[in-house]
């Protein structure tokens, strides 16, 4: 039976390139597990002090390549960890580079890690890495958080209790005085400091877990202005302007005021006068902290 000369050749070049791929992914796989061994000895060798943390894990990034990340620097402030890296990318088991990388690793109240994002950028570790890459960094956030004992604090115990009671009914909130946030816990908080390191606040009674606070944003045009937030979880749930003045410039004669009023079942009206005008919105708070229109 004669047997097409194609044929063979097709066969021998699937043979040739099916094991380059293998030789590749062996090679490459061989990389990593020599530098894994390389960096676990030289960590053993080194006597780390009791404030001192040594940490490196290595990532594959190709055919015989492979980069060893060494943390040289670790800050923290509850909920994240700043960690300056020192990268070193191998080529056939030959540094072919070097160079520095910071990455912010956030986590929640439980010390579970949410995010690892290198600074500067709005990125994710855990969604934009091939998946190895992914496990190898969310591995070091497990070690780091167990070495750095952070103590996370809940949003609940962030803000002081409320000395106000509900309902409550406009009365100048500016004559009232605020409390400064001393947690950096609170995802998306920070937008809300107006200019300010700390961010300044007043305190409504809660509805069951989640904060609902006032605080003034007196840092654009208009240096009386109030936005009422919701927090839940540690996060900023909801906003809602409440209370201030607008007017265009140079016709202050037709300005615009807001006042607001919250009963006990969390129920609020937001009051607008214009001149001779006004007009009412009503909204509620429901237990998710969503700030719902009625």
């Amino acid at each position: 039976m004669k047997i097409s000369k194609n044929l063979v050749l097709g066969l021998l070049l699937i043979l040739i390139l099916g094991c380059k791929e293998n030789t590749s992914k062996h090679d490459s796989k061989n990389l990593v597990d020599t530098l894994k061994v390389n960096n676990s000895k030289i960590l053993s060798d080194t006597k780390e002090t009791k404030n001192t943390i040594n940490k490196s894990f290595v990532i594959s990034c190709g055919s015989g390549c492979a980069m060893t990340y060494t943390a040289e620097s670790i800050q923290s402030e509850a909920p994240t960890i700043k960690v300056k890296f020192k990268v070193e990318m191998y080529l056939n088991e030959k540094v072919s580079d070097t160079y520095y990388e910071v990455y912010v690793f956030k986590y929640d109240t439980s010390n579970n890690i949410i995010k690892i994002q290198p600074e500067g950028k709005n990125e994710n570790v855990l969604e934009n890495l091939l998946p190895d890459a992914q496990e190898s960094f969310k591995k070091f956030s497990i070690d780091l958080i167990k070495d750095k004992n952070l103590e996370i604090k809940s949003s609940e115990i962030c803000f002081k209790e409320s000395k106000i009671k509900l309902p409550y009914i406009f009365r100048d909130t500016k004559i009232l005085k605020y409390n400064l946030l001393d947690c950096n816990s609170i995802s998306g908080i920070e937008k809300y400091n107006c200019n300010s390191e700390k961010l300044r606040y007043i305190s409504l009674p809660n509805r069951e877990d989640v904060n609902v606070v006032l605080v003034p944003q007196d840092c654009g045009d208009f240096d009386y202005r109030y936005y009422l937030l919701t927090i839940k979880n540690n996060r900023v749930i909801d906003n809602l302007y409440v209370e201030g003045e607008w007017y265009e410039p140079e016709d202050e004669e037709n300005k615009e005021t807001t006042t607001f009023s919250i009963d006990k079942d969390y129920n609020l009206i937001v009051k607008t006068e214009t001149g001779n005008s006004s007009a009412l919105q009503n909204f509620t708070i429901k237990n998710d902290g969503k700030i719902i229109k009625r």
